[in-house]
């Protein structure tokens, strides 16, 4: 049975993007979202000003919203502040996300859940303290990682750094950011794969897959993977990452080390990479994407069909 809006302006899910490489993902989730009778509408740079303008004149409404583009082009954060005022309700509600991909902002929470993390330094910002005593890096793990506390897609990251030099000229490129200093992690080798694992956390559900930190090449895990890797390690993981962020969609990376142990390498990727692996050498397995799309549909049509006057706040996190 199809899920009817309550009125004629309404739109049971909203969707934002402004990446070309988006299109694939987003048309897929249209047409699934329509498939179970959910209504959608679609936002992009073209039409952006004028969606804005009906939501905020009350001439169009959206109960469920997901934003793909605003951590890209902050023009879509106009609407989403004017949804928050309407009540809409966000995948990833934009408060959370901004605290979520802060990494240092979130990497003691995640210590202080019991997650095993690498060995890490936070320093201030450039801006802050543009000194930094030589003396702890260089008595730090080597080698390790230079990575900015804000950014995604490896963006600024610095694998296999030994120097104090390296650390001084990445701090002074991103003068307002503070930065972390991890041990880089070296994974098992397992069926001739790196013990490297990104798992998806969609409304509810884990998807994880191998994911090749040099390569940056996924694979889906198979029935013949189920006695080399803890999936129920990773789930479990997983599923505290997202109690700690109260994100709704998002990736974790995790490697298992020599020593036999899960480590979270990268906390929390949102908004996530989408390509599809058909199109792309490094996109993400057609077959996980499809997952994440009716997980994601399955989700919004529940909730949905629950909501009440009593219940429309309905929301993965309280």
């Amino acid at each position: 049975m199809n899920v009817v809006p309550k009125r004629s302006s309404e739109i049971l899910f909203g969707i934002a993007y402004n990446w070309q490489y988006d299109a694939d993902f987003i048309h897929s989730l249209d047409r699934a979202c329509h498939q179970a009778g959910i209504s959608t509408f679609v936002i992009g740079p073209h039409n952006l000003q004028q969606t804005c303008l009906e939501v905020h004149n009350d001439e169009r409404h959206f109960r469920w919203f997901l934003d793909r583009a605003s951590d890209e082009d902050k023009h879509f954060l106009q609407l989403n502040h004017v949804l928050q005022t309407k009540g809409t309700r966000f995948i990833n509600a934009h408060d959370r996300y901004l605290r979520a991909i802060d990494k240092a902002e979130i990497h003691t929470d995640l210590l202080t859940s019991g997650l095993r993390l690498p060995l890490t330094v936070v320093l201030p910002s450039h801006e802050r303290q543009p000194e930094i005593n030589p003396r702890l890096i260089e008595v730090f793990a080597k080698p390790f990682v230079v990575k900015p506390a804000l950014g995604s897609g490896g963006r600024g990251v610095l694998t296999g750094a030994t120097r104090v030099e390296e650390v001084t000229r990445a701090r002074a490129s991103h003068r307002d950011q503070r930065f972390l200093l991890q041990q880089s992690i070296e994974p098992q080798t397992l069926g001739g794969r790196r013990a490297w694992f990104r798992v998806y956390f969609v409304c509810g559900q884990v998807i994880p897959c191998w994911w090749d930190d040099r390569t940056h090449r996924y694979a889906l895990f198979t029935p013949s993977d189920a006695g080399l890797v803890n999936v129920g390690e990773l789930e479990r993981i997983v599923r505290v990452i997202a109690e700690v962020a109260q994100l709704d969609f998002f990736s974790a990376e995790i490697a298992l080390d020599l020593h036999h142990r899960y480590v979270v390498v990268d906390y929390v990727n949102t908004p996530c990479d989408m390509r599809l692996q058909s199109k792309h050498f490094n996109g993400v397995p057609d077959a996980i994407v499809h997952q994440i799309v009716a997980a994601i549909t399955g989700y919004l049509k529940s909730q949905i069909a629950a909501a009440s006057p009593d219940t429309s706040d309905a929301h993965l996190w309280p």
